[in-house]
């Protein structure tokens, strides 16, 4: 998946949750200013119920598959400093712009293009 025309992998696809998430850590090697985050005063609630800071929100450009079938949408994400092994994680926000169909079982996320059904493979040992 490419966010800011930067590869990310290490992404966690979650189909119960409602912000996409991107971790300071990745964020921070993308090269993106911190002056280009949005204010923020709010937490989260971690997988292990710590309460976790949020750097600011920030809309990315997002695109996901290999040509010629492939989705771009404009995604509200929400930076993070937390320790994962993620680099980020799309979510019901996310996975709608973009039209997916995620398939976790497969590991597999299907999406409509102009060109076709496009297909995104989990590799996860």
């Amino acid at each position: 998946m490419l966010v800011a025309n930067w590869e990310l992998k290490k992404i966690l696809v979650d189909n119960g949750s409602s912000a996409d998430i991107l971790y300071y850590h990745a964020f921070k090697q993308m090269m993106i200013g911190d002056d280009r985050l949005r204010p923020a005063n709010s937490n989260l609630f971690s997988f292990s119920g710590e309460i976790v800071k949020v750097e600011g929100p920030i809309e990315l450009p997002v695109l996901v598959g290999e040509p010629p079938c492939q989705a771009f949408a404009m995604v509200n994400v929400l930076v993070v400093r937390a320790t994962s092994v993620y680099n980020t994680i799309l979510r019901q926000p996310g996975q709608n712009l973009i039209r997916v169909v995620a398939v976790v079982y497969h590991q597999k996320m299907k999406f409509i293009t102009s060109d076709g059904v496009g297909e995104v493979i989990g590799d996860q040992p």
